[in-house]
């Protein structure tokens, strides 16, 4: 499937390409920046070795991922200060989890709960939590991020379908593992799907990829934005023959 051979190509060429990014290291919001699109031109990796190896059930979960760390990268590109959003989100979360090992025997938390400054490192996070929220920075939910980002319509439609196979709802388990025959059926396992019913998953991944690396390569002025809108004109010659 052509959309299929572009989005693999896309993939290498945003590592190549990514190769005259330059950042400065005490800029925080460069740092996430560029780690939000690492993860974005990593996670189309994995959903294209997902589907070239069968493994279907893999999918969902990947594109949800994608969909996330492309909304994080576009609110923080549009504005610097969302950057703080995403420290208040990192603080609550330490917080979260150093109460937890502090409070209740956990076993999984173990080591967390026997530091002998636990006390000390919640007060830390919570006195940086509350700085942060002082100024207007609060930890924002998933639609939240996703509102911000202009993509609520994306949120109530793409995330929340992915979502019922993350979740492993009734509706993914009899799409994974049904296969009907007449009036009947039977379980089956790593279920061979053929490639155009992927097709959900790869255009807006290509889509995705392609918009954030426009982002990326004009943000740090690599000098490859020629090479960003060939890529972006091919696509769209590529959705055109479908």
């Amino acid at each position: 499937m052509e959309i299929f051979r572009y989005l693999k190509n896309l993939h290498d060429e945003c590592i190549r390409l990514s190769q005259n990014i330059r950042l400065d290291h005490k800029h925080p919001r460069q740092l996430y920046l560029v780690g939000l699109y690492g993860t974005l031109i990593e996670l189309s990796g994995c959903l294209i070795r997902l589907i070239e190896r069968n493994l279907g059930t893999g999918v969902p979960p990947i594109f949800r991922s994608i969909l996330e760390a492309y909304v994080e990268l576009k609110n923080l590109h549009a504005k610097a200060d969302y950057g703080y959003h995403m420290e208040a989100i990192f603080e609550y979360q330490w917080i979260k989890i150093l109460k937890e090992a502090k409070n209740k025997p956990n076993p999984y938390l173990k080591d967390l709960s026997q530091l002998e400054d636990l006390d000390a490192e919640i007060k830390r996070h919570e006195t940086q939590l509350a700085k942060l929220k002082d100024k207007g920075y609060v930890p924002l939910n998933v639609y939240e991020r996703f509102d911000r980002a202009g993509m609520a319509d994306e949120y109530r439609s793409f995330y929340s379908y992915v979502s019922n196979y993350v979740h492993c709802n009734i509706q993914a388990l009899v799409d994974r593992h049904t296969e009907i025959h007449g009036n009947d059926f039977s379980i089956i396992y790593y279920k061979e799907e053929p490639l155009a019913s992927y097709l959900a998953y790869i255009d807006p991944t290509a889509a995705l990829l392609v918009d954030a690396s426009m982002k990326i390569h004009k943000f740090f002025n690599t000098g490859y934005w020629g090479d960003v809108e060939k890529l972006s004109k091919n696509l769209g010659e590529v959705r055109s023959r479908y």
